[in-house]
């Protein structure tokens, strides 16, 4: 689909907000502290320029499909890392659901971020 001119506004669930305090963390554990601030930096801005104008740029999430759950979709933002989010077209509105590591089990993230909730 053809990238549109008017940009979605991006909504950061509350699932998603703890899934990246927990996609911190682990960056963290892996290397550092200062690569994951750098790095959770950068996927906010990779968000904020290409996904609010093209949020069609990704296929629906096989993970979470297997899961039961059709409507999200799954944009791999680099080589390693993760976004699901859905998209309301009425109202021009991206919902960010997780960011996660293809290293992270996405059932494991979901049954943590929800015993925070």
């Amino acid at each position: 689909m053809k990238p549109s001119t008017e940009r979605y506004t991006i909504v950061a669930s509350r699932v998603f907000q703890l899934s990246v305090r927990r996609f911190r963390a682990f960056v963290e554990g892996q290397y550092s502290a200062a690569m994951a601030e750098n790095l959770v930096s950068r996927i906010k801005t990779k968000i904020s320029q290409e996904l609010t104008l093209n949020p069609h740029i990704a296929p629906v999430s096989e993970r979470l499909l297997s899961l039961g759950i059709a409507e999200y979709r799954q944009w791999l933002v680099d080589d390693h890392n993760i976004v699901m989010y859905r998209i309301d077209e009425e109202s021009r509105c991206i919902e960010l659901l997780v960011l996660m590591s293809t290293k992270q089990n996405i059932e494991k993230l979901l049954y943590e971020v929800n015993l925070l909730i």
